[in-house]
């Protein structure tokens, strides 16, 4: 039985008998006769054939609820047997945003890979909101988040923090009047921003001045937009972007100014052309997260404590030990 119902979750993904037997590696007319087949036996039609893409039946997506369920629970005892054999086989699957996906993650895959090279390891880069349903879901294991996250439902182990500056043009007219608290490239990778040695800028200094701003559900969109309101006045929005390090690629092209993280400007190599503003409230955590009342696969545990050692220290000891 258990055959027909990853037939039937293909199809749904798929919302194609063609596509979902490519997916399957069978015919398409033999998916197509075993799913009429099993839809003649329990005596209702789940997908409704008259509709492209294929969609399902209201009777169809209640059943399907139910399919997913137990997929979730077949799922988690084949992770179950997976632990038996020392993680000589078995799947990792990880989520991070493309920041953390592109510059981050695949240093601690490449170390955890070493220890463990038979272990099957995947990494799906999306936006918060997405990996959080992947999460729910189970289609994910663990993502590397700096939202907060709702601790009756997910697990949420702090990895290091992080500081939030305001990036400008260093092309703009307006660093000249703010020297006593600018900070360079060199300031912020020697972490001079960090401590009460450079004040905070005044933020009210910029009501005029345009700014790049993250897509609704980031957390760096809420920040901007609450420092403008605390200092009176909404921000000019020049464009809408979606990932942090676009934003930070845009200032650098003299663009406008834009809320960053020292994790950004440590990652992403050298950016001389932008000067860096610390900004009151600046601290943010850097997250493993997983999903609660689910299996923790001996994958996991070992994944959580190996990250969890490697930025004991911190981000810098981090680049500084994986490079």
């Amino acid at each position: 039985m258990f055959r027909i119902f990853h037939y039937l979750d293909a199809v749904c993904k798929e919302q194609s008998f063609s596509r979902a037997a490519q997916r399957l590696y069978i015919s398409q007319p033999a998916l197509s006769i075993t799913i009429k087949n099993f839809e003649n036996e329990i005596g209702v039609q789940l997908f409704d054939r008259s509709n492209f893409p294929i969609q399902l039946t209201d009777v169809g997506v209640v059943y399907m609820e139910g399919v997913q369920r137990i997929l979730a629970i077949e799922h988690e005892l084949e992770v179950y047997i997976d632990d038996i054999t020392e993680l000589k086989s078995g799947k990792l699957i990880l989520g991070a945003a493309h920041l953390f996906a592109s510059h981050l993650i695949p240093r601690f895959i490449a170390q955890f890979s070493e220890k463990y090279p038979q272990l099957e390891i995947q990494l799906k880069e999306a936006d918060m909101t997405t990996l959080q349903n992947l999460l729910l879901k189970g289609e994910v294991d663990i993502i590397v988040e700096s939202a907060e996250f709702d601790d009756t439902i997910f697990n949420v182990v702090p990895l290091f923090e992080e500081q939030i500056l305001l990036a400008v043009p260093l092309s703009d007219p307006i660093n000249l009047s703010l020297r006593s608290c600018r900070l360079s490239l060199q300031d912020v990778l020697s972490n001079q921003h960090i401590g009460d040695s450079v004040p905070c800028v005044s933020f009210g200094a910029f009501s005029k001045r345009p700014f790049l701003i993250l897509e609704k559900g980031h957390d760096m969109r809420s920040r901007l937009l609450q420092a403008c309101r605390e200092n009176g006045f909404e921000p000019q929005i020049c464009m809408v972007i979606n990932q942090l390090m676009t934003a930070y690629n845009m200032v650098e092209q003299q663009l406008a100014a834009a809320f960053v993280s020292d994790t950004v400007v440590k990652l992403c190599g050298k950016r001389e052309n932008i000067a860096f503003y610390k900004i009151p409230q600046p601290v943010r955590n850097i997250n493993l997260v997983y999903r609660k009342n689910r299996y923790a696969t001996k994958a996991m545990q070992e994944f959580i404590l190996f990250v969890t050692e490697a930025c004991t220290l911190g981000l810098d000891s981090l680049l500084h030990n994986h490079k």
